[in-house]
C-alpha cells in the first residue's frame, strides 16, 4: 500500500514538473494535455512528429522493411482530425511521401494519437509504409492508421 502511494506521489511530481517546464520547451515538443481547451495534438508537419514517424519505422524488425529506414517525409497532408466522437481520444491522420535509405519513395500513413505516450501523458505515433507492410500488421493498405 505504501509503495502505491509513493508511486502516485512520484508520478504527480513528474506531471507537475512537466507542466512547469513545458513553457520553456519549444511549442512542438511540449506535453499536450486535452483538459485545458488548448491544441490537443501537434500538426502532421511538426518536426517532432516526423521524427517519431521515422523512429517508428526504424524500431521495426530489420527484415520487415528490408533494412530500409526513413530519411525524410515530404508532401505531408492531414487527412482527418477526430476528437470527442465515439472515442474521446483525439487522433490526427496524416499521409506523406517517405524517402527511404535505399533511394526509393513510398507512401507513409501515420496516426498521431493523444494519451498514447509514456503513462498516457502525451501523444504517440503509429506509422505504416503502405506497400511494404507485407504481413499487414496495420491491416490491408494500412487501414488501422487511416480514418474510417
Amino acid at each position: 500500500m505504501r509503495i502505491a502511494r509513493f508511486v502516485r506521489l512520484i508520478l504527480s511530481a513528474l506531471t507537475l514538473f512537466a507542466s512547469v517546464s513545458a513553457p520553456a520547451m519549444a511549442e512542438e515538443y511540449r506535453v499536450y494535455f486535452s483538459f485545458s481547451g488548448e491544441k490537443r495534438l501537434p500538426d502532421c508537419t511538426a518536426a517532432s512528429v516526423k521524427s517519431a514517424v521515422a523512429g517508428s519505422i526504424a524500431r521495426a524488425n530489420k527484415e520487415y522493411y528490408g533494412g530500409r529506414t526513413i530519411m525524410s517525409v515530404d508532401e505531408i497532408n492531414e487527412v482527418s482530425y477526430r476528437a470527442n466522437g465515439v472515442s474521446p481520444v483525439a487522433r490526427r491522420y496524416c499521409r506523406g511521401k517517405a524517402s527511404l535509405s535505399d533511394g526509393s519513395l513510398h507512401s507513409v500513413h501515420y496516426m498521431v494519437e493523444e494519451h498514447a505516450g509514456f503513462v498516457g501523458l502525451s501523444w504517440n505515433v503509429e506509422a505504416c509504409l503502405s506497400p511494404l507492410d507485407k504481413w499487414r500488421v496495420y491491416g490491408a493498405h494500412c487501414s488501422t492508421v487511416r480514418p474510417h
